[in-house]
């Protein structure tokens, strides 16, 4: 009799199959401990809260950019100040840019691991509860959702943000909410389909409550899919917290944020100084790249329909499956190899 092999580690599957979303993921990981390991990171701590200024320095190029004079008289400087190289630059308040960004890292992982928490909370709570409880609840519920939908995104966070005002914590809600709402009808589908299974009726006929079929049965086996949906987010969340601080509706003055920089410095001195806008922008972009490769190999790893058997994308399994079912060999397609 055959053993059954042991299904490989996730994190085995995401650097064998998957190395770009592995990459991502250490690339998040990494952003991840410059955002905690911040004040001793950055060349230009923050004290009492607030970021270094100095204003014979503002508005100077970065360092890698600067001709042999510029370096030297920065160097001067530097030496009376006893302070490192600008190597991005700085402001017009004669911040290091640098280490804005490595500050401005901070704000984005509490706001992404907060709001993914928050949201996938909501989406589970609201998706759950109406599969399993069904009937008018289920109605209510979900033509509560369809309403909600219909209103754009963009315009709900402005109007809640002009609401509450600006700060991060009014940021998670605004941005954790809509979100949450909106994905509950994917985690809905999702338990549906465990809702009418086997096991779920059985528990029906032994008087268990809505509450306990949801904890028991149906959120463990739509764990996958809960965890496809909170790795999607990531990027969502990164690109909302810079328009609305761009927008002037994010986090508060004094504040360090890659969309504030670009909104307050980067977009008036594009043409004198473009290190303002560049170097939060390039920030920005990378770190969603990699949070879309990582929810995308998540995804792929964690889908049913794309981990093989009957299920499968991938027609020549399905194929195999039912050669082997059926003892009939199937047609070779021109050019393509039968695999048996």
């Amino acid at each position: 009799m055959k053993k059954k092999k042991n299904a490989r580690p996730f994190l085995k599957d995401l650097f064998r199959k998957k190395p770009l979303a592995a990459a991502s993921l250490v690339f998040l990981l990494l952003l991840f401990l410059v955002a905690i390991f911040a004040d001793y990171i950055a060349p230009y701590p923050m004290q009492d809260g607030a970021m270094q200024v100095d204003v014979f320095n503002k508005m100077q190029k970065p360092y890698l950019f600067m001709n042999s004079a510029e370096k030297t008289s920065a160097q001067t400087l530097l030496a009376v100040s006893g302070g490192a190289p600008h190597w991005l630059g700085t402001d017009t308040l004669g911040r290091d840019v640098l280490s804005y960004l490595i500050y401005g890292a901070r704000t984005s992982i509490i706001l992404c691991v907060s709001c993914c928490i928050l949201s996938t909370l909501i989406s589970v709570v609201i998706g759950t509860l109406s599969a399993v409880v069904g009937g008018w609840f289920d109605l209510i519920v979900q033509r509560f959702v369809d309403g909600w939908q219909c209103i754009p995104s963009m315009l709900m966070l402005l109007v809640i943000m002009s609401m509450l005002g600006n700060g991060i914590p009014q940021l998670i809600f605004a941005l954790s909410v809509p979100s949450g709402i909106g994905g509950s009808r994917m985690i809905r589908s999702a338990a549906m389909s465990i809702k009418d299974a086997g096991y779920n009726k059985e528990s029906d006929l032994l008087g268990g409550t809505a509450m306990w079929k949801t904890v028991r049965h149906v959120v463990p086996n739509i764990l996958p899919i809960i965890i496809v949906a909170a790795a999607g987010s990531l990027a969502g969340v990164i690109l909302m917290e810079s328009s609305l601080s761009f927008l002037g509706y994010g986090v508060d003055i004094g504040t360090p944020s890659w969309g504030y920089l670009i909104s307050n410095q980067g977009k008036s001195y594009m043409y004198v100084a473009p290190w303002l806008a560049f170097a939060p922008g390039g920030a920005i972009a990378l770190t969603v790249f990699a949070a879309n490769m990582f929810g995308d190999g998540v995804r792929d790893l964690l889908d049913p329909r794309l981990k093989g058997g009957v299920g499968s994308y991938d027609s020549r399994k399905i194929a195999r499956k039912v050669a082997k079912l059926t003892g009939v060999l199937p047609e070779r397609m021109p050019g393509q190899k039968l695999e048996t």
